[in-house]
C-alpha cells in the first residue's frame, strides 16, 4: 500500500496551529476523522485505501496537547467547534466524521456543534461515560483520579494521568520502529493482531512517535470523556453507527449499548469475536460504505 498524504497546518482561534492530515480520495466526500487516546492525526493513514475505494476524504488533526497541538481545558464540546473551524479552512460545508476508540465521543461532539451540516457519524469502539456505562470498581485507579477532578482538583487529576501514561512513553527510547511496536504489543496473542500488517506497523510506530511525545493530550481526554460530558447525546439527531467488538476488553460493548440508548438516530453493529483492535482497525470498508452518498 502506498498512501498518500497530504498535510499543512490551520490555525484556530487563539492562533493555535494545529496540524491536519488528508488521505484517501481528494475529490471524495468529506469526513473528519477523530484520532485515538492516545493517538494522532497519523492514525488515519491505514485508513487511506479503504476510503479512496469509497470516494471518501478523510481528513484528520492534532487533538489539542497532542504533538505540537497546543493544549487546552478538558472538553468534548471544545473539540467539536475546532472540528468545524478545520473544516472552514478547508472549505467543507457538509460531511461525515468518525470517531475511532477515545475520538468516539468527539464524533458526537462535532455533529452537535454544527448539526446543520454532519450528515452522519461513526463510533468504532468508541470510549462512553465509562463510569456510568460500566459496573463500579472500587479498585479502579482511574476512579481515583476522576474523583480528585470530581472534588475540583483537576491538576492532581491531570498529574495523574500523565504519570500514568509514563512507560508507554518510555517506549520511545527504543531505538528502532520495529522493536518499539513489538514492545507495545508484547504479550497479545497473535490471533488479536491479524490487521497489524507491516503497512500498518510502519504508520503505528510514525503515529506513537507523535502521540506519545509528551502526556497532555492523554490526560486532557481522560478528563473530557471520563468527568461528566459537556455535550448532550440526546441531541444528536443525525445517523449514527456504533460499531463495537464483543470482545473488547479495553472498550467493552457496554459503552456503546449506553450511548444507543440515548441517541435518536442509532445503529448498534457489534463485531464477532474481536477485540479492540480487531474493532478499530479491520472493518473500515463497512464503516465507509455506511457514510451516505452527497454526490
Amino acid at each position: 500500500m502506498t498512501v498518500e498524504t497530504r498535510e499543512r497546518i490551520i490555525t484556530l482561534g487563539g492562533g493555535r496551529r494545529v496540524p491536519v492530515l488528508e488521505v484517501g480520495d481528494p475529490g471524495g466526500q468529506p469526513v473528519l476523522f477523530h484520532h485515538g487516546t492516545p493517538s494522532s492525526r497519523h492514525q488515519a493513514t491505514p485508513f487511506s485505501d479503504a476510503a479512496r475505494d469509497h470516494g471518501i476524504r478523510l481528513i484528520s488533526f492534532n487533538r489539542p496537547g497532542y504533538g505540537s497541538a497546543p493544549n487546552t481545558s478538558p472538553s468534548l464540546a471544545s473539540v467539536g467547534v475546532d472540528t468545524i473551524a478545520i473544516a472552514d479552512a478547508l472549505e467543507v460545508t457538509r460531511f461525515g466524521t468518525v470517531g475511532l476508540s477515545g475520538g468516539g465521543p468527539y464524533a458526537l461532539a462535532t455533529a452537535l456543534a454544527a448539526p446543520e451540516r454532519v450528515t452522519a457519524v461513526a463510533v468504532v469502539g468508541g470510549i462512553g461515560p465509562w463510569r456510568l456505562a460500566l459496573p463500579d470498581d472500587p479498585d479502579d485507579h482511574e476512579r481515583d483520579l476522576l474523583a480528585l477532578a470530581d472534588a475540583g482538583n483537576l491538576d492532581a487529576a491531570l498529574a495523574g494521568f500523565r504519570s500514568d501514561l509514563a512507560p508507554d512513553m518510555a517506549l520511545l527510547d527504543i531505538a528502532t520502529d520495529d522493536a518499539m511496536v513489538d514492545a507495545y504489543f508484547n504479550g497479545i496473542p497473535p490471533t488479536e493482531l491479524t490487521w497489524l500488517t507491516p503497512e500498518v506497523r510502519r504508520c503505528w510506530a510514525i503515529d506513537m512517535r507523535e502521540a506519545l511525545s509528551n502526556a497532555d493530550g492523554y490526560a486532557r481526554d481522560n478528563l473530557a470523556w471520563g468527568g461528566p460530558w459537556d455535550i448532550d447525546v440526546t441531541s444528536v439527531r443525525c445517523p449514527v453507527h456504533l460499531y463495537y467488538g464483543d470482545r473488547d476488553n479495553l472498550v467493552p460493548e457496554a459503552n456503546g449499548r449506553w450511548l444507543a440508548a440515548r441517541l435518536p438516530n442509532p445503529t448498534f453493529v457489534s463485531f464477532s469475536n474481536a477485540g479492540h483492535g480487531t474493532t478499530t482497525f479491520a472493518h473500515w470498508d463497512t464503516i465507509f460504505a455506511a457514510f451516505p452518498d452527497m454526490q
